[in-house]
């Protein structure tokens, strides 16, 4: 007789864990707005214009590995960086720091470059590595997130911020292997700075390897057990943070989905699932500034990932142009906040 009561109890244990198992998962992946569904609509002139340029950009500076190990080549796409910044009138703030093969640097700017850097309260940071990975060009990863970084200094020209507030877009140095996580991290850098004068960084926004996309069926793929909610062609950018930075996700993916007509999803889960923290909004976070990355998934689509053949072919500059256009809304609404 007491076999009915052992099922009962099992059969009430397991609707528990699936409660709680969907709750959880609920409360990860569930976001605000819909993602764009259909056709994109044709490319602007202004939007075509801003592919040739992104292009131009991911070509200087991914043609060849750059990073510690081939120093030179690191040199040449800070250089490259700043020169092209300085040409557009922008004020560089260099910070620079030893590694174990030399001094090494950040590239920081205020935007709009027009405005004085200030000692306002609040940040919004805006950041992208511009080191390749060991044996890779780094063209996706992550030229792309700079290339988009530098196109924002010139798209925010006009940005008129809230009266507390800065946007600092800033080009991290040793973001890749044998730097990730660690303090000699060009972002870890940065970000103890920040906290060392006592900032207060609202916002972090990484912008991690943006620029290649598939429509073709099982294109895409997820850790577990995110395959079972999200979409498997590889079409989308992703929002994605930890779950101390879900406010923040929710807010940026909200903004994207109202402003851009490109397709978007969003996650904010323990850092401990593989991806989530894979970038330099991880430095903030341990500073306990929130952060989003803004990325099309890296290896859980990108079949050049930290290879040989992340060149600049690779890359889709037109629906990338479309993805920065959608941050820069992004960034506008962040800024205009009080």
């Amino acid at each position: 007789m007491r076999y009915p009561r052992i099922f009962g109890f099992l059969a009430a244990a397991t609707a528990i864990a699936v409660a709680l198992v969907g709750g959880g998962l609920y409360y990860m992946t569930a976001m605000p707005g819909r993602s764009y569904q259909g056709s994109l609509p044709s490319l602007t002139d202004q939007e075509r214009q801003l592919a040739a340029r992104l292009k131009m950009h991911v070509t200087a500076i991914a043609s060849a590995e750059h990073n510690v190990a081939h120093y030179q080549k690191l040199e040449q796409a800070a250089t490259y960086i700043e020169t092209t910044l300085q040409g557009s009138g922008c004020l560089v703030r260099r910070q620079e720091f030893e590694s174990n093969v030399g001094s090494v640097r950040n590239l920081e700017i205020t935007v709009p470059c027009s405005a004085p850097t200030t000692q306002r309260r609040r940040l919004v940071v805006v950041g992208a590595h511009y080191d390749s990975a060991r044996g890779a060009p780094g063209a996706d990863d992550n030229a792309s997130g700079v290339a988009a970084l530098i196109e924002l200094a010139g798209l925010l020209g006009d940005l008129v911020t809230a009266s507390d507030r800065d946007v600092r877009l800033v080009f991290f140095v040793n973001e890749e292997i044998p730097y990730f996580k660690t303090s000699q991290m060009g972002s870890w850098v940065h970000a103890s700075e920040l906290s060392a004068q006592g900032r207060d960084v609202v916002a972090m926004v990484s912008l991690e390897t943006i620029g290649y996309y598939s429509d073709a069926i099982g294109s895409q793929h997820y850790p577990f057990p995110f395959a079972l909610i999200y979409p498997d062609e590889g079409n989308f950018v992703g929002f994605v943070g930890t779950l101390g930075s879900r406010t923040l996700v929710r807010h940026a993916i909200a903004s994207f989905r109202q402003h851009a007509s490109f397709p978007s999803e969003g996650v904010a889960a323990p850092g401990f699932i593989p991806g989530v923290d894979w970038s330099d909004h991880w430095s903030y976070g341990e500073h306990g500034y929130p952060g989003v990355m803004i990325t099309d998934t890296a290896l859980y689509r990108y079949p050049y990932y930290h290879t040989a053949t992340d060149t600049p072919d690779k890359v889709d500059y037109e629906r990338l142009a479309r993805v920065v256009k959608g941050i820069e809304s992004v960034i506008r609404e962040l800024a205009a906040q009080s």
